[in-house]
């Protein structure tokens, strides 16, 4: 009993699996195509013979069988289509076996109907296809109806055709229940894996976001003038993203400008701390060197394939939107949208926070700096949307 209800089951969960799967459009173009081969193959044996009206109708079928090895790349329901063809053969299978046609031999091709049906389109549709079929040809072979055919079929003919198709179809359904079983299983386990690789992604993502974060802390504590300046124009940046209107950033997007503005000076790594710190103003040679640190952090960052797009914010954070700015002088639209966006969040940090040369700005004084520089310094839709979240009390100063 225990293994009936398993073997229930199973029929239950194959039965359930095939509503979820695709038509296999592949597989059928290739049954089709040899089927159309072996058909032309016959016609050509049946036109030597002189059956030129069976062999018109061998190589229509066989033409058909051709042109629908093309067709089913266009067809949005391949389903449909070969129910279709499916109900089609099962209504020729009356006068073919009524007049024997090929001498019984194009009674033999309805052998692949399980194939056919049961593989290929599954139980709900194939049971019934093949149950009557054979249904037709039991009854039609083993009672007196089978007198009033047109054809002669020999009487080894006549017993053995109902049992071999019987028998090849509960092999047919036994092996496909097996298969799909195995289709079902070998999915679970993907499944199964590719959770673990998104837990593992997960997990190793966790990882990327906290060593970035270790090292913008780094950065700030190397510049004792700019404690957590990193991780404000990070948060800042990401709030601008989110609310900017000329473009909506995805959730990834905002990840990737966020982690490109923790790391945005990193170059500063290289800079000598008594530049670094230098409480006085900078000399020409000193504040080349201070330069640099855009291109140090390009160079630190570029080609990083967990990092994907740092490099744009340590390379191009101090270049301007009227191409004033540095190292490279481009403008415009040649700024990655992403820089435009940490361009301004770090300059609006620069404002608010207290450095070796000046106290901090005040609120009024930051926007008017902003408005001022929309579509010069800034790219005008962020200054826009900076000016309005200071305003809105959203960004504290």
């Amino acid at each position: 009993m225990k293994l009936l209800s398993e073997a229930f089951d199973t029929v239950k969960r194959v039965y359930a699996y095939e509503k979820s799967v695709k038509a296999d459009t592949a597989t059928l173009q290739k049954i089709m195509a040899v089927f159309a081969i072996v058909m032309i193959l016959i016609d050509v044996e049946n036109i030597r013979l002189g059956k030129y009206i069976i062999g018109a109708a061998t190589f229509f079928v066989a033409a058909v069988s051709l042109v629908a090895v093309w067709a089913l790349d266009y067809f949005k329901n391949v389903y449909r289509v070969c129910r279709i063809a499916a109900v089609i053969l099962l209504v020729l299978a009356v006068p073919i076996i009524f007049m024997g046609a090929n001498d019984g031999f194009s009674l033999l091709w309805y052998l692949l109907l399980p194939v056919i049906t049961l593989i290929l389109l599954g139980m709900k549709f194939g049971v019934p296809v093949c149950v009557i079929y054979g249904l037709y040809i039991t009854i039609s072979f083993w009672t007196p109806l089978g007198n009033i055919f047109n054809y002669d079929y020999g009487r080894d003919y006549r017993f053995f055709y109902p049992v071999f198709y019987w028998g090849f179809c509960l092999v047919v359904i036994t092996v496909d229940i097996f298969y799909k079983n195995y289709q079902m299983r070998q999915a679970d386990d993907e499944h199964e894996l590719e959770k673990e690789v998104q837990s593992a992604v997960a997990g190793t993502k966790v990882l990327m976001i906290n060593s970035v974060t270790a090292i913008s802390r780094m950065l700030d504590e190397k510049d004792g003038y700019t404690q957590q300046h990193s991780k404000r124009v990070a948060q800042y940046s990401e709030l601008i993203a989110q609310n900017m209107k000329s473009r909506t950033y995805t959730k990834e997007e905002i990840d990737i400008i966020y982690r490109s503005a923790l790391l945005h000076d990193i170059g500063k790594i290289a800079v000598p701390d008594a530049v670094l710190n230098k409480p006085s103003r900078l000399t020409d040679g000193e504040y080349e060197l201070m330069k640099k640190h855009t291109i140090w952090g390009k160079e630190i960052l570029a080609g990083l394939e967990f990092l994907p797009q740092a490099d744009m914010g340590a390379a191009y954070h101090h270049e301007r939107f009227d191409g004033k700015g540095y190292p490279y002088g481009i403008k415009g639209d040649k700024i990655p949208d992403i820089v435009r966006i940490i361009s301004a969040a770090d300059s609006l940090d620069a404002m608010s926070s207290n450095r070796c040369y000046r106290r901090h700005c005040d609120k009024d004084y930051i926007i008017s700096e902003f408005e001022k520089g929309a579509g010069t310094q800034f790219d005008a839709d962020v200054a826009q949307v900076v000016v309005g979240l200071i305003k809105e009390g959203r960004i504290i100063l």
